[in-house]
């Protein structure tokens, strides 16, 4: 394949790196410190997926650095903020038969590419591992959930080749599994991810903590019934169909191998950095708001996370 990876960070890199190593055509662009040692040294990768050295992709810092590829798959890995931007940023580069796969955390992610590019031609990716970036040209694997689901929403979507493309990436070390409920499955990620990023990052203890505290047990359960009840009003396939169970499957299956880890909220709180909490929290209240749904306990989450945000920049 031909891919660029709009958003190399640590998700960015881990994808991009394995892909190269895989002899795929791997295009970067990302931050400049990590694109400079990822140039002159190449990528190292440490963690739980072995220990690799990969050089050969081309390094960018820009989207206009970079001269149209004839791309199969552009990789958006921004934050969820940024999303717009970085599709704007590569229309240029995007053929006819560019697809363009969402490769990053929370809702409205799909809708920002679609205006784009229409919803024929988007990839969804729930993605449930972590990685982080010790320093500049080094990604390390720290955890993961389950595979990576791709999928489609639109009945147009060539099907055929975003199931060769997650069988590429599961070929290519990363596991990967194509998904005919992406929606779903996003949905799910969602639930996990807004249940445990924000509490871990305001509370300052790691998800495993979170389930041993009446209050967080109660908050969470909130968090989640919330969710379900605005996926259901958007006709969103719920896999298990009701919260409770969820939530069952949450502390039997979902926490226990990430009980150690600390969220990206934890980590943009102790840079100073805007988190992601309106593609999470936030977006379930966004759509809730939209179809009736009254989210309370998201809603609070979503006016803490944006206070402590404000109050670490010094604006209060």
């Amino acid at each position: 394949m031909r891919v660029l990876i709009m958003g190399a960070g640590a998700l960015g890199s881990i994808l991009g790196g394995f892909l190269a190593r895989a002899g795929h055509g791997v295009t970067l662009v990302g931050r400049q410190a990590h694109m400079d040692a990822i140039r002159t040294g190449g990528l190292r990768v440490t963690g739980i997926w072995g220990a690799h050295q990969i050089a050969g992709m081309k390094t960018f810092t820009a989207a206009a650095e970079v001269s149209a590829g004839d791309f199969d798959v552009v990789f958006i890995a921004v934050k969820s903020y940024d999303t717009a931007r970085a599709i704007g940023e590569v229309a240029h580069l995007l053929s006819e038969d560019t697809l363009v796969c969402s490769y990053q955390n929370g809702l409205g992610n799909a809708e920002a590419i679609a205006e784009v590019v229409g919803w024929a031609r988007v990839v969804e990716a729930m993605v449930i591992f972590g990685v982080q970036i010790p320093k500049p040209g080094h990604v390390d694997v720290t955890v993961i959930a389950r595979p990576t689901a791709l999928g489609v929403y639109h009945e147009d979507a060539p099907v055929g080749r975003v199931q060769a493309f997650a069988k590429t990436l599961d070929d290519a070390g990363l596991p990967t599994v194509y998904s005919e409920q992406i929606a779903g499955e996003l949905w799910r990620k969602v639930a996990y991810n807004s249940a445990l990023n924000p509490l871990c990052a305001l509370l300052n203890v790691p998800y495993g903590k979170l389930p041993e505290m009446e209050e967080t047990r109660a908050m969470m359960a909130d968090i989640v019934a919330e969710l379900y009840a605005v996926a259901a009003a958007r006709e969103v396939t719920m896999e298990p169909p009701t919260s409770g169970e969820y939530m069952t499957l949450f502390y039997e299956k979902l926490v226990p191998p990430t009980a150690a880890h600390y969220g990206s909220m934890h980590e943009d709180f102790r840079r100073k950095r805007r988190t992601e909490i309106d593609a999470l929290n936030g977006a379930i209240v966004q759509f809730g708001d939209g179809l009736g749904v009254d989210c309370p306990v998201n809603r609070m989450i979503t006016r803490l996370v944006k206070a402590r945000e404000r109050s670490l920049k010094g604006e209060v």
